[in-house]
């Protein structure tokens, strides 16, 4: 492991300090990350991806499965889509591209004003209400079949999501606040990926369906409406 250095004097630091011993200079949340080793640094930047992508991919049981299959998220207006009586924004749609963006980093074909960067946000976007309105194709079937997810289920997944990670509480913290986002709304991202998890299997287990069967079953008989100008 890298030793620590202040970043104010250079002197070397113990693993935890707010205060240099050498200069006497305290330490803010910044400076104590600088400070921190690169595989340290690295391994948050690990983890936070992680759950970057979790925050993205909503629904991602079904998403594994199916990918563009349904049509082109519209440009304009304030419904993307309706789902078995349902809408799906075009802020939500607007939100994940944001997120995807941040994950992306500077740099990529998005920020190029040129066609190829247009054509490569209208892919994105493409996939986000795809994701978006396979969620909400299980989501209201999970609803319909009466399905639910108790507070204990939550609090189990999200404990095997830390654990998974080696991630501690504190660095859970620090990942919702860096991506402005509460503790309860992560939660609700869970249960719904608990919601989906069940939906499959009871597709599986009570009614003898592949995975890939079952899912084709809930997306035939959906109504899905995509406005688009």
């Amino acid at each position: 492991m890298g030793t620590l250095e202040c970043p104010h004097c250079g002197g070397a630091l113990p693993n935890g300090a707010t205060l240099c011993g050498e200069c006497g200079k305290e330490l803010n949340h910044s400076e104590k990350e600088a400070s921190s080793p690169p595989e340290t640094r690295q391994d948050r930047k690990s983890v936070y991806a992680i759950l970057a992508v979790f925050l993205v991919v909503v629904g991602g049981v079904a998403l594994l499965m199916f990918t563009g299959v349904l049509p082109n998220p519209i440009k304009g207006g304030s419904t993307a889509a309706i789902v078995n009586g349902e809408k799906i924004s075009t802020t939500e749609v607007d939100q994940k591209f944001e997120v995807f963006k941040k994950m992306s980093g500077p740099g990529g074909k998005m920020d190029s004003p040129d066609a190829a960067g247009k054509e490569a946000i209208a892919q994105v976007r493409m996939q986000i209400l795809n994701s978006l309105i396979q969620e909400k194709i299980l989501i209201t079937e999970a609803a319909r079949q009466k399905i639910t997810v108790t507070p204990e289920e939550i609090a189990e997944r999200l404990a095997a999501i830390k654990k998974g990670l080696n991630l501690s509480d504190k660095d859970f913290d620090d990942f919702l606040k860096t991506h402005s986002m509460s503790l309860v709304n992560f939660e609700k991202r869970v249960e719904k990926d608990a919601l989906i998890a069940k939906l499959i299997d009871r597709g599986t287990k009570e009614k003898g369906f592949t995975k890939e069967a079952w899912l084709q079953e809930l997306n035939r008989t959906a109504k899905v409406e995509v406005l688009a100008k």
